[in-house]
């Protein structure tokens, strides 16, 4: 018997699992993947000469917790570019400070008069106080960055935000060096690690928890969820979905008030020739361009960091969701097609300068269903409703549940992990002291 079982084995679940295992206690964690990290997926396919970011890609400044862990294993971490451009009909021109473009949008937002408006409803109110570019700049915000459907958005959740050109970093040999950090903790604290494990069902008691993983069945003192919120708000029956015994009914209640963002990105690597010849003049920057925006249909943002001839493009909120149901090939396409349109170049030019793709649909994939989570209208206290242990045996990490800001980002993970961790430890060891007094009574 363990003393407490985790349940995912992405950043939120690595870091609740050492955390407990460094105190004593005996943690199994389960994954259901062959592999850590949960929506952190490194690619290393051949003829790239960089690893590549299917999943999370950047790292932000103000949380201790993972930063800590880069400098404890020497993670490299290097700036991301602060250049952004914007794609109109007059061609491809820079942002001057897209950080204040969008604050100067978020910061009209009037939280006590516009309790239960959407992000859409205060654009449709505001929409004569901006230019059409920041307009442009603030939706891309919400359905980009935020990954949200803007109807659907809280706009007293956005108030102030923007954002944060001036702290962001990438990992150049690849953001799994953070999975296998909190990994080698983990495993070296004592931690049992069970990859290939979906989770079936999860039978509690005050107490006392059952946990069913195909022909495996653990029982604990108390577990971890650390699933997205798109495997906690999928129905029962469905490939993917944890079935708890009985059921959390008022769990279920706040996970239907929060939204999950979809999100599809593709990395393109170009033959270096042609794609020199095919990128405008204005781009041609050694270290990478940095950011394109635009608002062009199907693939609207890309990026490219270094020196080598790769792009990443990215959409999220409602243009990724017609996206979600497409081949890789009609992924490929829509978004070579959007970007023939911001570079103002046939499409079969583009096309025959590609050497390769990489994507990975986390809509489609079964133990994410969905990118991160966002704040919802009328939802703005659901993800420390959701992070409520219950009774003592059942408690909650991920980026869903993380404090304010942090909500949605892979720093928020680790965080919410340490504060489950920290639960535990509270209420287990009230439990064992309860039956010591018992045992001398």
């Amino acid at each position: 018997m363990s003393d407490v079982v985790v349940i995912g084995g992405g950043v939120a679940g690595l870091a609740a699992a050492g955390e407990l295992a460094r105190h004593g206690f005996a943690v199994t964690l389960l994954e259901a993947r062959d592999r850590l990290g949960g929506r952190i997926l490194t690619l290393r396919p051949k003829g790239w000469r960089a690893p590549v970011a299917a999943g999370a890609e950047f790292l932000h400044t103000g949380n201790d917790a993972i930063w800590k862990l880069l400098r404890k294993h020497r993670i490299q971490t290097k700036p991301a570019s602060a250049c952004h451009w914007f794609s109109t009909s007059r061609g491809i021109e820079p942002i001057d400070d897209i950080t204040k473009q969008i604050e100067g949008v978020t910061a009209k937002i009037r939280p006590r008069r516009m309790q239960g408006w959407s992000f859409a409803d205060f654009m449709s109110g505001a929409a004569a106080d901006f230019s059409s570019e920041d307009r442009a700049l603030a939706t891309e915000f919400v359905e980009g960055f935020q990954a949200a459907i803007p109807e659907k958005m809280s706009a007293v959740a956005l108030q102030g935000e923007t954002l944060d050109t001036t702290e962001q970093f990438v990992l150049p040999r690849g953001y799994d060096r953070v999975t296998a950090a909190l990994a080698a903790d983990a495993r070296k604290a004592g931690v049992k690690i069970v990859l290939r494990s979906p989770v079936k069902e999860v039978a509690w008691k005050k107490g006392r928890v059952t946990v069913r993983a195909g022909t495996t069945i653990i029982t604990a003192r108390a577990v971890v969820v650390a699933l997205p919120l798109g495997v906690l708000a999928a129905a029962r029956s469905e490939r993917g979905a944890v079935r708890f015994e009985p059921r959390l009914r008022e769990k279920e209640k706040v996970i239907a008030g929060m939204e999950v963002g979809h999100v599809i990105r593709v990395t393109l690597r170009f033959e270096r020739r042609r794609w020199t010849g095919i990128l405008p003049r204005v781009l041609k920057r050694r270290g990478g361009f940095g950011f394109v925006h635009s608002r062009i249909d199907g693939v609207p943002t890309w990026w490219a960091l270094s020196g080598r001839p790769v792009l990443t493009g990215w959409v999220g909120g409602p243009s990724a969701r017609q996206l979600i149901g497409r081949s890789r090939c009609g992924i490929r396409e829509k978004a070579l097609g959007s970007l023939a349109k911001i570079l103002d170049v046939a499409t079969t030019t583009l096309s025959g300068a590609v050497a390769d793709f990489a994507t990975h649909n986390w809509s489609r994939d079964p133990f994410s269903r969905g990118a991160y989570s966002y704040i919802a209208v009328g939802g703005e206290n659901c993800s420390e409703q959701l992070r409520q242990p219950v009774n003592a045996t059942l408690f909650f990490a991920g980026e869903a549940t993380a404090d304010g800001e942090e909500t949605g980002t892979v720093h928020g993970a680790p965080t919410s992990g340490l504060r489950a961790a920290g639960e535990i430890r509270a209420a287990l060891r009230k439990r064992g002291s309860r039956k010591r007094n018992r045992r001398s009574a």
